[in-house]
């Protein structure tokens, strides 16, 4: 009987010290939103993890396929499904002045013999796996005359080093993210408050120590981190690509540049020449609109972003020019 309870007792000190930690955690530490940007215009998705909310109204309204556009067109000549992130859905600047939506104006204006209809499927945070998901299950039903898939630098580091790898950011943008982890891993985070924290503390860390940051594409050697963080992208690059050409849709890959790669695009443009060279070996089209982003900047002096990555209203104008 002594050596039974010589066994129990250490393990319920340390079964009592581990609620006891759980409760803190739960109970007093509040959980935070880690998207910074306003909830409650996104709703949790089986497949994507998270989506836009259909039929909203006001400044993030949508229409019935669920994104920041017009009303979609369904008789429309000739449709172009736009796959992006932030960038296309507009951050900053009112629907009427994203890119996607000029794009589409200044189409039925310069020909107007033919409806055109731009399908903006841009989500904030969405990374190119949520793109493939989304066509694969959705967008390829809308029976697209050409895919336009807008690239942002950030779906290499950002997702790479939380979203994809860890399943998320806890809560993003108002939605649970935690549901897309699988295995034991899973299983805690879902349910351990404190495990759950550790790991955040963990990923954190890492990106600190990786320096999971742009500006470290821009670099003639990369980290073997992040080499393993372009090589998922851009196999999942390659599956949307495979989708196009199975449904004979032509298909444009559009890169999105940083604003400090305007400062020096010719130092700075390492990212933009390694999807290049993987254009051409996978035989797609590419436009890169770091080019004319610095051309124009360089003649007119105009802001073009509102912060790193998101444009301000003159560079979605601009953007819209350059695809037209």
């Amino acid at each position: 009987m002594k050596n039974y309870w010589k066994i129990c007792l250490p393990l319920a000190s340390v079964l009592i010290f581990f609620s006891i930690v759980e409760a803190v955690f739960r109970f007093v530490i509040v959980r935070e939103d880690t998207g910074n940007t306003r909830a409650g215009f996104v709703e949790p998705d089986p497949d994507l993890i998270w989506r836009l909310k259909p039929r909203l109204s006001g400044t993030l309204a949508t229409n019935q396929l669920g994104f920041r556009d017009t009303t979609y067109k369904t008789n429309a000549d000739y449709k172009i499904l736009l796959l992006g992130d932030s960038v296309s859905w507009g951050d900053g600047v009112r629907m009427e002045q994203s890119y996607p939506f000029l794009l589409e104006k200044t189409l039925n204006l310069d020909y107007p013999g033919k409806t055109f209809e731009v399908i903006n499927a841009g989500v904030p945070g969405y990374s190119t796996f949520q793109q493939l998901i989304y066509l694969r299950k959705r967008g390829i039903k809308l029976k697209p005359n050409i895919i336009i898939h807008q690239f942002c630098l950030n779906d290499i580091v950002e997702r790479y080093s939380v979203l994809f790898e860890y399943g998320g950011d806890n809560i993003f943008l108002g939605v649970d993210t935690r549901s897309s982890i699988d295995g034991l891993h899973g299983w805690m985070v879902t349910r351990s408050r404190a495990y759950e924290k550790v790991i955040r503390y963990l990923v954190n860390f890492e990106r600190k120590k990786q320096e999971y940051a742009v500006i470290n594409l821009a670099k003639d050697e990369l980290s073997l981190e992040l080499d393993e963080a372009w090589r998922l992208v851009l196999k999942e690059i390659s599956q949307i690509v495979q989708i196009a050409e199975q449904e004979n849709i032509p298909y444009l890959l559009i890169v999105a540049p940083y604003r400090f790669q305007l400062e020096n695009p010719f130092n700075t443009n390492q990212p933009q020449v390694r999807l290049q060279h993987f254009s051409l070996k996978r035989n797609f089209k590419i436009f890169d609109l770091l080019d004319g982003f610095y051309s124009h900047h360089q003649l007119s002096g105009t802001q073009l972003f509102n912060d790193e990555n998101h444009f301000s209203e003159s560079g979605h104008m601009l953007t819209a020019t350059l695809l037209s």
